[in-house]
């Protein structure tokens, strides 16, 4: 008799711990949506007093001696534990990834030690008794210099980029530092250039970069937001050409919003260049996203709040991880996703079902299309859309993990925590129907000297003053509360 007692009052220890242990993490999960702070205070009421009932009808339903009880219990606490500890994973999930949304104050930059492809020197213990050159007022070239320099090593600093590469043509210099990606576009740009220099290095720098947002109360009143994608696979802090140049202007009051997309061959003078004269839109990104920002503000006449910027691996990751995308396309064409090995994709005329590297050769494609770059800023807008709206359904609960780790450090902003969280607040308070209009700023084709290459002819494209304005008006409009 007394060892049936010992045995109940065991099994009743036992059946009442689960139920606190489910308590526990009950409490742990409404703790977790606390930090996550995205739910409005009357779903943080609701929710509580959810799991405030569950965890008493389970603690009760445990603590009854009929054995059908314990069995119900059991298996709710099993239903419940999965529940939790996945519901968990996600909040985890979420909030390492929320506290991602901070300035990255670093800005990689990769220079190459250029000499002509006739030079004995084949490395950098080659460079005694040189002198390197590099762009005037430059902070990390300067930084690069510092790296490569000995005593017997003398730097020469130089007005501009064109400058530069002129004066090592016409071997009035002997070594130079070239950023990476501005010796990609002299090798495109340059036969010359292409044919007559070899890397003997490259040196990478860290230069730091200030805040530069403008912050507001992004729920309360109007805001824009510069997008950002870069023609590069490497680390989302490296300095590269701005393929991608998006303003999304965004109006929480009237639950409006505008994206306003400008082609990378716009014509425009860059901010804070001494050059006359104009330069591709495109080339300010070399310059980092604080210099393409200022540039596209004295454009349109604007503040831009924050920005988002991601690469190449970006896009293709976050494509693959939400299984691929749907757009629309208003003609057939092809498109050389990889121009060195030419891997072509084709797209047909209608609907179009596209994985990551089929959506990165759908936004890059220019030459195939009638329109050329309005063509491929339409088709850009186009797909941003496509993935906004992938997301808004049910696929984003079974891809949601997959999604987050996808976009781990490929991109960047400087959006903070708070914003994002309370944006999210706000749309799951009042469940807003938002309008969304698009515009491409457009021009006509022409051929011009570049600041950034003095010598030579690029194709760019002259900006339609009056469209320009008609933009200007439509951005007005949006942010008129």
């Amino acid at each position: 008799m007394q060892k049936k007692k010992k045995l109940k009052l065991k099994k009743s220890v036992i059946f009442k711990s689960l139920a606190i242990i489910i308590a526990i993490m009950s409490i742990y999960v409404f703790i977790m949506f606390l930090k996550l702070n995205v739910l409005p205070f009357m779903y943080l009421l609701f929710l509580f007093l959810i799991l405030f009932a569950i965890d008493i009808g389970l603690y009760l339903l445990m603590s009854k001696k009929k054995p059908v009880f314990r069995i119900v219990g059991t298996i709710c606490t099993i239903f419940l534990f999965v529940l939790y500890f996945v519901g968990i994973e996600f909040q985890t999930v979420t909030l390492n990834f929320l506290h991602q949304f901070a300035f990255l104050n670093i800005q990689t930059e990769h220079y190459q030690v250029i000499v002509k492809n006739t030079s004995e020197m084949a490395s950098l213990n080659d460079l005694d008794n040189k002198s390197i050159a590099y762009v005037k007022n430059r902070e990390g070239a300067s930084k690069a210099y510092k790296q490569l320099e000995k005593e017997n090593v003398k730097k020469e600093e130089v007005d501009g980029v064109g400058a530069l590469v002129r004066s090592f043509l016409q071997d009035e210099i002997d070594v130079i530092l070239l950023e990476s990606s501005e010796e990609e576009l002299y090798n495109e740009m340059s036969q010359e250039f292409k044919e007559n220099h070899k890397v003997l290095e490259t040196v990478s720098v860290e230069v730091q970069k200030n805040d530069f947002s403008k912050d507001v109360a992004i729920t309360k009143q109007p805001f824009s937001v510069y997008v950002t994608g870069v023609d590069t696979y490497d680390a989302i802090s490296s300095v590269a050409r701005s393929d991608v140049n998006m303003v999304i202007t965004v109006n929480p009051v009237t639950h409006k919003i505008l994206l306003t997309s400008i082609p990378r061959d716009y014509y425009v003078p860059i901010a804070g260049s001494s050059s006359e004269l104009n330069d591709k839109l495109t080339h300010a990104g070399l310059e980092g996203v604080d210099v393409s920002i200022k540039t596209i503000e004295n454009l349109l006449d604007m503040d831009i709040n924050y920005y988002i910027k991601f690469n190449f691996t970006s896009l293709i990751q976050i494509v693959d991880a939400l299984g691929g995308i749907d757009v629309d396309s208003p003609f057939a064409f092809t498109a050389d996703y990889e121009e060195d090995t030419h891997i072509y994709y084709e797209f047909q005329k209608g609907m179009n079902h596209l994985n990551g590297k089929q959506a990165l050769a759908y936004v890059r494609e220019r030459y195939g299309l009638r329109e050329g770059d309005v063509a491929r800023a339409r088709h850009q807008q186009q797909v941003v859309e496509a993935v906004v709206n992938k997301l808004t359904t049910t696929t984003i609960l079974t891809k949601y993990g997959e999604l987050l780790g996808s976009m781990e450090g490929n991109f960047t902003t400087n959006f903070d925590f708070d914003s994002i969280t309370g944006f999210v607040k706000m749309q799951l308070n009042d469940m807003p129907s938002w309008s969304v209009e698009t515009q491409v700023l457009t021009g006509a084709d022409a051929s011009r000297k570049t600041a950034s290459m003095p010598d030579l002819y690029s194709s760019v494209m002259i900006p339609d003053e009056e469209q320009l304005e008609n933009a200007k008006g439509k951005i007005d409009e949006i942010t008129l509360t």
